[in-house]
């Protein structure tokens, strides 16, 4: 609980190495996937072969879609890690990143002001994005518009952004649809299967893959695609449609056109609501292209892993600067398991301005700490400082943070501001460190008792940064020694003028 705790005010950012770890775990299932699907196609009829190539198709594109959702999240947790001055900055950030596979990028902010560019604006404009942004829970995709840009079509995917520490907004990234459509096509069916993207509502479907490929990427509508089948096939087409238009999953159904008969089947793009992958194919097809098809899946992998590999790249260049300061950043005290000096610096400051909720800093120093040392050796020292480290385990844990702040110097950062709570804590440590011993050995221990030092400041009253309660709570330290230690105070003003 402790550790969890302490990690949610210390972020660190994805690593390469996890990165790519996770992507061959990825490809290493594909691959597998792509093998049964393979040796259970070969022996299934045209029927359940359809099928299984459409399911194929679908959770390619699905997949791509979650690879592109994954790369804006990773750029946008990267981003909000940084510190920027104003939204302005942000924006300025995201376009020295333009060279990637995606249209356009910009930002937009708690206000719902839009950065980008004045093209990009009139899209926004035009398609009504800023209502698919909000809905991003952490992340929403538009359905599949032309672009005025490059007048082919793209769908643009909007990522939670958080800036300043706590403002929040969205980044945005329009993709071409052909990142998608790419996947679709392939060696082994351009020529004989055809391959659709169809909205259920409008009917209006955008061909991926098929024997003309100058209508790759154009607009029409189902039904006057489907207005040349023979009459007697219509009822099961409309029959086909209103299953899609319920929600079903996936369904298919067979029909001619002329003399040649196509098996025809859908299945649901989770990733794209309302959005279904439709496989057309000619019965006759089916046999000509097995043979083919374990060269198709060796293609189609070798492509999305080089585009993979670049998206990584992408992704380390802006995770560069993050990554290096989290590689010096060492969380825990060696000997006391405790946080450091700079990670608790570093968490508390998160503490206090993401919250801002009332919260108390305490100073403790071991009394005579190098007495200890002198009289009983170094080991003896390291096991006081383990057994009052535990001590402070056990009675502030569960309340905030704790740290070895350097040698025999302790400090603590509280979720309460109440002294008569905190009080009762010290008054009962009190006992137990009077209860440490240094040794085993009672003759050794003899005329020894452990004491400790304690000064304490509260947030927001006594200050209101982490830097000015760190020095009122040692100057309430400072007042303790100078009365004799073995004892805690609260900061009061009237201590600025004593030390």
């Amino acid at each position: 609980m402790k550790q969890k705790k302490e990690q949610y005010f210390i972020k660190t950012g994805l690593s390469l190495v996890a990165t790519m770890i996770a992507c061959l775990v990825v490809f290493s299932l594909s691959i597998a996937g792509m093998i049964a699907s393979f040796n259970a196609l070969m022996n299934q009829h045209d029927k359940r072969l359809s099928s299984e190539i459409c399911k194929l198709m679908t959770e390619k594109m699905n997949s791509s879609i979650r690879y592109m959702t994954d790369s804006a999240q990773n750029m946008a947790s990267v981003l909000s890690a940084q510190n920027f001055n104003s939204p302005a900055d942000v924006y300025k950030e995201l376009s020295d990143h333009r060279e990637g596979s995606y249209v356009s990028i910009g930002f937009i902010d708690a206000d719902r002001k839009i950065y980008a560019s004045e093209q990009e604006l009139k899209e926004f404009e035009k398609w009504d994005l800023l209502s698919t942004a909000v809905l991003a829970d952490p992340v929403s995709i538009s359905a599949p518009y032309r672009s005025g840009m490059t007048g082919q079509p793209v769908f643009t995917m909007f990522t939670d952004f958080t800036y300043h520490s706590d403002e929040h907004g969205w980044m945005f990234v329009t993709y071409p649809l052909a990142e998608i459509q790419n996947i679709a096509a392939s060696e082994s069916f351009e020529e004989e299967t055809e391959i659709w993207l169809m909205n259920a509502a409008s009917a209006n479907i955008i061909q991926c893959a098929g024997e003309n490929v100058y209508s790759i990427g154009s607009w029409e509508n189902a039904y006057l695609v489907m207005s040349d089948i023979n009459p007697d096939d219509k009822a099961a087409y409309n029959e086909w449609h209103s299953k899609m238009l319920c929600g079903e999953p996936s369904a298919s159904f067979g029909y001619r056109i002329g003399n040649t008969a196509y098996t025809q089947i859908y299945s649901n793009i989770t990733d794209m609501p309302g959005w279904f992958v439709v496989v057309r194919i000619p019965r006759s097809a089916l046999s000509t292209t097995m043979s083919r098809f374990r060269n198709y899946v060796l293609i189609f992998i070798s492509v999305l892993l080089l585009v993979t590999l670049m998206l990584i790249l992408i992704m380390y260049r802006q995770s560069t600067r993050e990554k290096k300061m989290l590689e010096q950043l060492s969380i825990h005290d060696s000997l006391t398991s405790v946080m450091n000096r700079r990670a608790f610096d570093y968490a508390a400051e998160q503490r206090l301005t993401r919250s801002g909720k009332d919260a108390m800093l305490l100073f403790f120093d071991v009394d005579y700490f190098k007495q200890v040392n002198d009289r009983f050796g170094h080991d003896a020292g390291d096991r006081i400082l383990i057994e009052f480290t535990n001590i402070l385990k056990k009675h502030f844990s569960e309340l905030g943070f704790i740290s070895r702040y350097g040698g025999d110097e302790f400090v603590v950062l509280l979720d309460t501001a109440s002294k008569q709570e905190v009080t009762v804590i010290l008054d009962s440590m009190t006992r137990d460190v009077h209860a440490v011993k240094p040794t085993e050995d009672p003759k050794k221990n003899a005329n020894f008792r452990l004491s400790f030092s304690a000064g304490a400041a509260c947030y927001p009253e006594d200050a209101e940064s982490l830097e000015l309660l760190k020095h009122c709570a040692d100057l309430a330290l400072y007042d303790v020694k100078k009365r004799g230690r073995n004892g805690y105070s609260w900061y009061h003003p009237k201590l600025d003028y004593i030390k």
